[in-house]
């Protein structure tokens, strides 16, 4: 700028001369031009590293948010569903047409059914049991949806069916259940006689007293030997010995028609022992459930919440 100044040192010589009455020397002009300047570099500058700052801060931000339902999983918001209520009457219903019956139980609500050949059905809770008011010379049908015990006439001649979504349950005469929930896996257990079951017409397993046949993670029939618990609903009992939480608050749910839903995944294989009466209130199994200090139970929104504590 000393040998070449440019208009603003034209333009400051113009204003000193005015000011001063004199006109400035070239050094003068040019000291006089960086300190005109040099609060406007440092203002640019700061507003240059405010937005650096900035920048920085919400991409780290960003990461966070990004990373730590990862690094903190129970802090998620995640929504486990086990169990949805279902539709059900306020009372046992019967339904007729000329040829069928068909009876609907409510929550926690049980009800004992003799059909025309003499068996007798006990439906359990948010079940719903359609048959037929005089069988068919060469066979005995039935259709289940939620739970129910069996106890068969003998009839050589006809044998006797269960159907259900997934599973179909054939025998001559004998006493066993049947749990066949929507959205919970399905299972018989067999206490006396012989049945036949099978999954979706495929070929029929042969069951033994004591065992329960079961769909496993995969979907597949396995056997296997009936808990000794199994069964207890018929007397009006829980009875939980070292169950995964989640099977228990799936008969929960459906026992009392509430949903449930977990929001956290661990929780879910949580093992646990409880023995109680069927015909308590559900506030009151909730409030049992939390004195033994494995998880938060409380009723949200209608619906059973399972949370860490």
């Amino acid at each position: 700028m000393k040998n070449h100044p440019d208009t603003n040192d034209q333009r400051l010589k113009a204003l000193f001369g005015e000011a001063l009455g004199t006109t400035p020397t070239t050094e003068q002009t040019e000291q006089a031009w960086q300190e005109f300047i040099t609060p406007r570099r440092a203002s640019s500058s700061k507003r240059k590293n405010l937005y650096i700052g900035i920048t920085s801060a919400a991409a780290i931000l960003m990461l966070m948010l990004v990373l730590w339902p990862l690094i903190h999983p129970e802090t998620s918001t995640e929504s486990i569903q086990v169990f949805a209520s279902l539709e059900s009457p306020k009372e046992i219903t019967y339904s007729e047409t000329s040829e069928r019956m068909e009876v609907s139980t409510p929550a926690g609500t049980t009800t004992t059914i003799t059909l025309s050949d003499g068996t007798e059905v006990l439906l359990s809770a948010n079940s719903r049991l359609e048959y037929s008011k005089s069988f068919s010379a060469d066979k005995r049908e039935v259709k289940l949806v939620g739970e129910a015990r069996f106890n068969v006439a003998k009839d050589a001649e006809r044998p006797f069916i269960v159907h259900t979504r997934q599973l179909q349950t054939q025998v001559l005469g004998t006493v066993f259940d049947v749990k066949a929930y929507p959205q919970t896996p399905a299972d018989v257990t067999l206490y006396e006689g012989k049945v036949e079951v099978s999954l979706n017409g495929d070929a029929p397993q042969l069951m033994q007293p004591g065992e329960q046949a079961f769909l496993d993670k995969e979907g597949k029939l396995q056997l296997t030997k009936a808990p000794e618990e199994t069964g207890k609903w018929a007397e009006g009992e829980f009875a939980f010995d070292d169950k995964e939480l989640k099977s228990v608050m799936q008969e929960i749910g459906s026992w009392y028609n509430i949903s449930v839903v977990f929001h956290s995944r661990p929780l879910l294989e949580e093992r646990i022992y409880l023995r109680m009466n069927r015909k308590v209130d559900a506030n009151e199994v909730l409030t049992i459930l939390n004195d033994m200090g494995i998880a938060k139970f409380e009723i949200v929104k209608e619906k059973i919440v399972v949370s860490k504590i």
